[in-house]
């Protein structure tokens, strides 16, 4: 039997400490904070005054972007705010550093050709702090939110991604432990392995499920329950379909030009929440405009869904 209940990792705890109630459902938070409009982003936002700040010196308190593209059945796992103490960037972010590693270790340093940073890992969580000195910003263009607020040009960026992925229910486990493989995922296929957690996950959060050493038997294939009523694949993260829920399969085929061009492989669901009737989930990805039509109608025959070959376009 999977164990699903290996703890919490440092950064879950801290949150838990600061009373982020990063586990609640979105529609329960936006019930208790409420819904509006980001001080200085054009998005909506519900944002959580936590009994114990992340950090000293917010300029706002903790906030998850709303969209109508996350399901409210699930958690935020994506939260957002920017720490300042002076207009000096640097110290903004050695200010928000010194605040973290008591509670979440080292870290490791970053710098880019326009940012200095910080990220922290813990299994699938992550913080990650950016600043973007104006000595640094040679020839870019203005940040239009500095004119709304003109200490973000010195503030520290902090984004928190939580590591949440839905439990598997007990039904769930019987019918991945009976997963058939249908195709295998070439490793070239899913690109190069990221080396932190993966932010954006939120589009598509309800239909994946947390690792496990007991599923590994899916890892690197696309197939199926036993039973036919889940569509299981397993590239960089585990997803799982109900088959109900499945529309059909795509192919994107982008010839080249400007741009090398490539393939898509993916999925189109129907959603289980009012205000997004479907999604689309990539399952693969290669550098050839027809290298994933075979995979693609060998899938679309073991699971009985349509495959569509969209039109072809080119890689301007």
């Amino acid at each position: 039997m999977p164990n699903q209940m290996t703890g919490p990792n440092p950064i879950q705890v801290y949150l838990s400490e600061i009373g982020l109630p990063w586990l609640l459902t979105r529609a329960h938070l936006a019930k208790r904070y409420g819904v509006r409009p980001h001080a200085v982003y054009d998005w909506d936002a519900i944002e959580i005054e936590t009994p114990r700040p992340f950090v000293n010196h917010l300029l706002w308190p903790l906030s998850a972007q709303v969209s109508p593209q996350f399901s409210p059945n699930e958690p935020a796992t994506e939260f957002s705010a920017v720490s300042y103490v002076s207009d000096n960037a640097a110290e903004n972010l050695r200010c928000t550093v010194d605040q973290l590693q008591p509670f979440l270790g080292d870290g490791t340093v970053l710098r880019s050709s326009n940012s200095l940073g910080h990220r922290w890992v813990a299994s699938l969580a992550s913080v990650e702090l950016h600043v973007w000195p104006p000595e640094m910003q040679q020839g870019l263009a203005l940040n239009p939110a500095y004119e709304k607020e003109s200490r973000l040009k010195a503030g520290c960026w902090i984004g928190i991604t939580t590591g949440f992925r839905p439990w598997v229910s007990e039904t769930e486990i019987a019918q991945i432990m009976a997963f058939e493989p249908v195709a295998r995922i070439r490793e070239e296929w899913l690109g190069a392995a990221p080396s932190f957690p993966r932010s954006g996950l939120q589009y598509e959060l309800e239909f994946t499920r947390p690792p496990d050493a007991a599923f590994d038997h899916c890892r690197g294939w696309i197939g199926c329950s036993s039973d036919r009523t889940a569509f299981i694949f397993y590239g960089r993260e585990l997803y799982f379909v109900p088959m109900e829920a499945v529309v059909q399969l795509q192919v994107e085929r982008v010839l080249p030009a400007k741009g090398p061009g490539g393939s898509s492989l993916r999925v189109l669901c129907r959603c289980d929440y009012a205000g997004q009737e479907t999604k689309t989930l990539t399952i693969c990805s290669a550098n050839g405009a027809g290298d994933l039509d075979e995979l693609a109608a060998t899938v679309s025959r073991a699971i009985a869904k349509p495959l569509v070959l969209l039109p072809h376009v080119y890689d301007c």
